[in-house]
């Protein structure tokens, strides 16, 4: 339930649920159970509990395990088997982790105040440590300026695999170099409902759908452009917006991965 009310917190910004705050929930409920399972809480018509079962004992374990496991997350520890189910680590105020690789810039200082959207998903939706843009032509022209290959991640907030993607793969030192320094990054959430300005507004012409939020204009795009409808879609492309390497989806093999980003690279180059 907790999970499925941080998807909804995310995509309408309510900001209730921030990482910590789910970890601490969940520690709770399950530190309660584990205290039911072992006797220790019994509700009204509960009879009192005269031994353990094997089974019940572990149970018990088992849930007490998960809890200490959990505990480290409070303090921006990856958990990288549950990541999926987490708000994304953007959302943790208080990290300590080892795989941040230096702090992005905050918002309002330096260029990144001139980036498009840069309020609504930097903060909360963009693993810490990079800094992407959030509209694909501002990030075009930025790659135009630097002479660098285009990474199109189209993510969201409530999707489960780009939060596993984040957590278990960008995280590697040598994905997270080439992510940084090889790529103009652009970050384009699917599912994000904040409204367009008027004049953004238009209609489809590959669905007829009226387009008016940030989520249903890269949507739209998505499917448009690469006839693709799912997330994570990482697209590679040069300054003109050509695709260079086949999109790929979700790749859990860190090397696989890796080499997937260094063909991109090296068909630009080319």
């Amino acid at each position: 339930a907790l999970k499925f009310l941080s998807n909804v917190d995310l995509a309408y910004h309510w900001n209730w649920l921030d990482r910590e705050v789910f970890l601490a929930l969940w520690i709770a409920i399950f530190g309660m159970l584990g205290l039911y399972l072992i006797g220790k809480i019994r509700f009204a018509h509960d009879s009192p509990l005269q031994h353990l079962s094997v089974t019940r004992t572990i149970l018990a374990v088992t849930v007490f395990a998960f809890v200490v496991y959990m505990v480290p997350g409070m303090w921006g520890a990856p958990l990288k088997s549950i990541s999926a189910f987490l708000p994304p680590s953007a959302t943790q105020d208080f990290d300590l982790s080892a795989v941040n690789f230096g702090a992005a810039p905050a918002a309002g200082t330096g260029p990144a105040e001139k980036k498009k959207y840069y309020e609504i998903f930097h903060d909360r939706g963009t693993p810490k440590g990079f800094d992407p843009y959030y509209d694909y032509e501002e990030g075009l022209a930025a790659a135009k300026e630097l002479g660098r290959p285009v990474l199109i991640d189209f993510t969201g907030w409530n999707c489960v695999n780009c939060r596993k993607m984040e957590a278990n793969v960008w995280t590697d030192p040598r994905v997270a170099a080439l992510l940084r320094e090889e790529f103009v990054m652009v970050e384009l959430f699917v599912d994000d409902r904040t409204e367009l300005a008027k004049q953004e507004q238009y209609v489809s012409e590959y669905s007829g759908k009226k387009i008016n939020t940030i989520g249903k204009k890269n949507s739209d795009f998505q499917a448009s452009v690469f006839n693709s409808n799912s997330q994570p879609l990482y697209v590679i492309v040069d300054t003109g917006g050509n695709v260079l390497v086949p999109p790929t989806g979700a790749d859990y093999n860190v090397n696989s991965y890796a080499a997937y980003l260094q063909s991109g690279i090296d068909a630009f180059k080319e």
